[in-house]
């Protein structure tokens, strides 16, 4: 089975809904680390690295993450982010809370991921 359809049947499995698939690529800057968003120039490439994401809404206002490469969960409200020790999934928080900061609606939601090295 590949990647993408076993990150889908984990979260069907898990969540008992179909998710939304999407993977991104890993990427490297050849020049230019950090300069990107302060209006310099870079060179990046996306490499053989990836994560794959399993989502889907919620209509409350809480978030489910599950990393299957680790086998770990987190859950969290949106309205009460705090970060925690785990680490991973401090990330996902803070897109959510910059979603919150610049006033987009946003509600709860579940996601399975899996990041792959090969």
């Amino acid at each position: 089975m590949n990647l993408a359809k076993s990150v889908e049947s984990v979260f069907k499995k898990r969540f008992k809904e179909q998710p939304l698939l999407v993977r991104s690529p890993g990427r490297v800057n050849l020049i230019g680390e950090h300069t990107d968003y302060n209006n310099g120039y870079v060179l990046p490439a996306a490499i053989d690295k990836s994560i794959y994401f399993a989502i889907a809404p919620r209509k409350d206002r809480s978030c489910t993450v599950v990393a299957m490469d680790i086998n770990d969960e987190h859950e969290f409200s949106i309205d009460d982010l705090a970060s925690t020790p785990k680490g991973w999934p401090n990330y996902l928080m803070g897109v959510v809370d910059q979603l919150i900061v610049r006033s987009i609606p946003y509600r709860g939601l579940t996601v399975s991921l899996e990041e792959i090295f090969p």
